[in-house]
């Protein structure tokens, strides 16, 4: 049965993208008077190139100058498809109502793709902090702690951009700082050099593992963390400020949960793990974890707070819709009956360097005692 889902899943993955590039090849054919045959092959050679630049770029193959500016090109590109697809759509559907000639079809196309194109490049390279406000049970004092996620260090993303971040975070001035995981994304800029911004961070960092740091190399990454100071917790749980807190390495839910894309089935699941932490029912407890997954036997062990990320909200329109199907936790604060659950769109992105319909986010979590409204606000642009 498993077998056949994944079939049947990569069967449909790729008639979707077939007729997506017949889709748009049909269309630049009839509005630039081009050759379909040509406009076929064209498209069809830039989607693998990109898709094969998207899914390799966390190959060692990859550190060298010609295959990093390969694969930045192409999934550029790959973005810039997934644009030209959308405005074909949009202006599709304008014009069975309106119709309008060639030349005005052409322009809005032109407009289109190269004004979402430069606007989710920017967006996505513009990260905002988020303002959070958590009242948790047992809270001797406030705690003002920063949530960071999804960097994904690499092609697109490196020493600059993590500079960037760590001074938005000492602007914060955060007590504390939980870093929940998919740090590094490529073995390209994964060296010490280049994540050295974080040894600048005033306040304690604690990390856990997310998907792409074990498709780098899990071990490494954590090493390299360790090496600038942050606290790397693997199925462990510390006390600090007055909080407890639970840090697991990346796993799924329980056994009947398979995520064979993204987690290493070690056979460490969250509800054989979880009960194991020791959660004390006095202090505060909040759980680190990259993917918003197994809630259920974190609140059952007694947690107050879990916090991830790994989704990016889905990233960009339409994936931003599918996503809010796929994960019963996509983006935002959540409210169970005994534990908040915080996701993160994280301050990177995966695969395609753009967003939209999503914003970059570092986020800003005021931990109190008071009893008052859970709060979400988006504070200015840094």
């Amino acid at each position: 049965m498993k077998n056949m889902i994944a079939i049947l899943l990569f069967v449909a993955f790729f008639a979707v993208l077939g007729t997506a590039v017949w889709y748009i090849a049909s269309r630049t054919a009839w509005l630039t008077g081009i050759r379909p045959l040509w406009c076929y092959i064209g498209y069809g050679v830039a989607v693998v190139l990109s898709l094969t630049a998207m899914f390799g770029y966390a190959s060692k193959s990859t550190t060298g100058t010609v295959m990093h500016l390969l694969t930045v090109v192409f999934c550029y590109l790959c973005a810039v498809l997934v644009i030209l697809l959308l405005a074909f759509l949009l202006v599709d559907l304008v014009h069975l109502f309106v119709p309008f000639g060639r030349k005005v079809f052409g322009t809005c196309m032109l407009v289109l793709t190269v004004g979402v194109s430069a606007y989710g490049f920017i967006n996505a390279a513009t990260p905002r902090m988020k303002e959070v406000t958590v009242p948790l049970p047992h809270m001797k004092h406030d705690v003002r702690a920063v949530q960071l996620t999804d960097v994904h260090i690499g092609h697109f993303r490196g020493k600059k951009h993590l500079q960037h971040l760590v001074d938005m975070v000492n602007a914060a001035e955060p007590d504390v700082v939980f870093f929940t995981g998919d740090f590094i994304e490529s073995w390209y800029n994964c060296s010490e050099d280049v994540i050295s911004p974080m040894r600048q961070i005033k306040a304690p960092v604690f990390f856990v593992d997310g998907n792409h740091d074990t498709y780098v190399n899990a071990a490494y990454v954590k090493s390299l963390c360790r090496k600038v100071g942050m606290h790397v917790l693997e199925n462990e749980t510390v006390e600090y400020d007055g909080l407890q807190i639970v840090g697991l390495d990346y796993m799924v839910a329980d056994d009947s949960a398979r995520d064979d894309m993204h987690a290493a089935l070690s056979g460490a699941t969250i509800q054989s793990t979880m009960p194991r932490m020791g959660v004390s029912d006095t202090m505060p407890t909040v759980v680190l974890h990259h993917s918003p997954v197994g809630a259920k036997y974190m609140e059952a062990a007694g947690a107050n707070l879990f916090l991830s990320g790994h989704t990016h909200g889905g990233q960009f329109f339409p994936v931003t819709l599918i996503n809010g199907i796929m994960f019963e936790y996509n983006r935002g604060l959540y409210h169970r009956d005994s534990m908040d659950v915080y996701v993160s769109c994280g301050s990177g992105t995966f695969g395609l360097p753009f967003r939209f319909g999503t914003q970059s986010e570092v986020t800003l979590l005021h931990l109190t005692n008071d009893e008052g409204v859970c709060s979400q606000t988006l504070l200015a642009t840094h």
